[in-house]
């Protein structure tokens, strides 16, 4: 297996936001083909989080998904800022403020990349126990609306195949943070 890496000749930036990244590189592969342009998304890093309560039920929010023009169960999570150095430090602030509610308990179950085709940027993904609620939500602008359920794990579960949870990425760190909870089989 050859592990060569393209080569990068020249890269242009179309879009440069407080939200992403867009660059448009022009690439020589391992094998010698030129492909141009080859888009590449640049993102801050991303946490998930799996937050069981003290009473076994999964921590999630109801929120509004624009690019998809609808309502969404989710985990907590969202974007690392840039003065986040420490991503469980950052999770513990996301889940605090989306839902209110802090955990006892926190274990980094997985760094992956969303999309490594076309984004730069890692998904981390926490599982935290022990959560109970403690504070005021403190939404960011556009969080309008956001709303915090706990739901039964087994019905959690039931209802990922048939949609319960829309985004995919928060599905697969549901069934690892579970899994590695014990809590499949």
């Amino acid at each position: 297996m050859e592990d060569d890496g393209w080569t990068v000749i020249k890269s242009t930036a179309i879009l440069q936001d407080r939200w992403l990244n867009l660059r448009a590189d022009d690439c020589l592969t391992s094998g010698g083909v030129r492909i141009s342009p080859y888009y590449v998304l640049s993102y801050p890093d991303w946490i998930n989080i799996v937050a069981i309560t003290t009473d076994d039920r999964l921590l999630l929010v109801r929120q509004y998904r624009h690019a998809a023009g609808r309502f969404f169960l989710e985990i907590p999570g969202g974007g690392l800022d840039e003065q986040d150095i420490d991503s469980e430090k950052a999770a513990r602030r996301e889940l605090e403020e989306e839902t209110g509610y802090i955990a006892q308990n926190w274990q980094l179950i997985s760094t992956l990349y969303p999309n490594p085709a076309s984004h730069t940027n890692r998904l981390h993904t926490f599982l935290a126990t022990g959560a109970e609620p403690r504070y005021q939500q403190r939404l960011d602008a556009g969080e309008e609306g956001l709303t915090v359920h706990a739901l039964p794990i087994p019905d959690v579960l039931d209802g990922l195949q048939a949609g319960l949870i829309g985004q995919a990425l928060h599905v697969s760190s549901i069934l690892l943070a579970l899994r590695v909870a014990g809590r499949l089989g």
